[in-house]
């Protein structure tokens, strides 16, 4: 992934059982831009992010939502690299690394600015035409407050 700089950064989120699940999935093939002063931060990209903006009304309804709703604790890694390998061997590069955190993460706030679901159109058995959204996605921007340096 790039961030538009001399410079690739890695994101990589995990959930606090160490899950990818619930978790920001940034498409690689759009730039996006992060923020973080080490308090507080944003990343606007496309991708998704399968949960809820905010907690079902009634706590009867928990269950049914899985409990996946903002605010939304999480483990992020960030990377920078360098883009110029300092080493190729065989099919591998290495770069080097300039900055590197490990943070616990709140996801408070989610704004989304576009759908970007890309459309298969296919007929089915019946030779009716449909189309099929395989992964839905949106440009959208997320806030987050660091609870933590892990």
């Amino acid at each position: 992934m790039t961030d538009n700089t001399d410079s690739e950064v890695i994101l990589w989120f995990s959930n606090l059982e160490g899950e990818g699940r619930c978790v920001p999935h940034i498409n690689e093939n759009y730039s996006f831009e992060y923020s973080c002063d080490g308090k507080e931060g944003s990343i606007e990209f496309d991708g998704y992010f399968n949960v809820e903006d905010e907690a079902p009304p009634y706590p009867e309804d928990y269950e049914l939502t899985n409990s996946n709703w903002l605010p939304k604790k999480l483990i992020m890694l960030f990377e920078r690299l360098e883009n110029k390998p300092y080493l190729v061997e065989g099919g591998t590069s290495h770069h080097k690394t300039i900055e590197k955190y490990t943070y616990l993460i709140e996801v408070y706030k989610r704004v989304k600015h576009e759908s970007t679901n890309k459309y298969d159109n296919v007929t089915d058995d019946d030779g009716e035409k449909m189309s099929i959204c395989y992964f839905p996605s949106d440009r959208q921007t997320i806030y987050f407050r660091v609870l933590e340096k892990l």
